[in-house]
């Protein structure tokens, strides 16, 4: 999945409200992990959603008085409470959306297009296998670079790049070309969601699809990470 598909499908909504099937919710995830504009795009809905969540449980409930009795007039009643529930929903998303969540995708876009430098970790020539791992410093909410040699071989279509947090959970994972392979890759790693501690990166090779048999893997490095607030 490209960005302009993302913005063509509404990737973001569909993701949040969980109406993609897995494999569409795969690729997304595999999309955003790479693209500044759709993280910053998820993180704000997400945040909009979750206030307007708990401001809508704010809101007074009325207790119809009967079921089948006084039903014409229970409908009568609750009219007007949904009409103003609804007035109020309305003007909450409008406000929140001018005050909270338009100018910060604007300001997170207008950096987005900014040249920045960005702190680089190389584990080129690492330890693959062993001996110390690197380490790098950055701010809590500062992204940053790995540079990393993938060791390629003609029977792989492509590979993939997975980094797995200290608890040993994946954080995410990337796939990279043959054609890419073929370089140093720079993978960004997002800013958001980042704990100190020892990180491990595995490198798999991708059989094509006609072929029987899981990925293999390659490679793996570490490196430890210090977070600075």
């Amino acid at each position: 999945m490209d960005h302009f598909e993302a913005i063509q499908s509404k990737a973001v909504e569909k993701y949040l409200l969980g109406e993609m099937f897995p494999q569409e919710r795969d690729e997304f995830e595999e999309h955003f992990f790479d693209c500044p504009e759709c993280a910053a795009d998820l993180r704000a809905t997400a945040a909009f959603l979750d206030t307007a969540k708990q401001e809508l449980k704010s809101f007074p409930r009325s207790k119809p008085a009967s079921e089948a009795a006084k039903r014409s007039r229970s409908f009568l009643h609750w009219k007007p409470v949904f009409a103003w529930a609804a007035l109020a929903a309305s003007l909450l998303v409008t406000a929140y959306q001018n005050i909270v969540v338009y100018p910060h995708l604007t300001n997170e876009i207008a950096q987005l297009k900014a040249p920045e430098i960005l702190p680089s970790l190389s584990l080129v020539n690492g330890n693959s296998r062993g001996g110390d791992a690197a380490a790098i410093t950055v701010s809590k909410a500062k992204p940053f670079l790995l540079l990393v040699d993938v060791p390629t071989q003609d029977r792989f279509m492509s590979y993939t790049c997975s980094l797995y947090s200290p608890s040993g959970s994946l954080a995410w994972h990337i796939q990279v070309s043959a054609q890419e392979a073929k370089d140093t890759v720079s993978i960004r790693v997002p800013g958001v969601d980042k704990v100190a501690g020892s990180y491990t990166l595995v490198i798999r090779g991708d059989m094509d699809r006609a072929s029987i048999g899981p990925a293999v893997e390659l490679a793996h490095y570490r490196f430890t990470l210090n977070v600075q607030d």
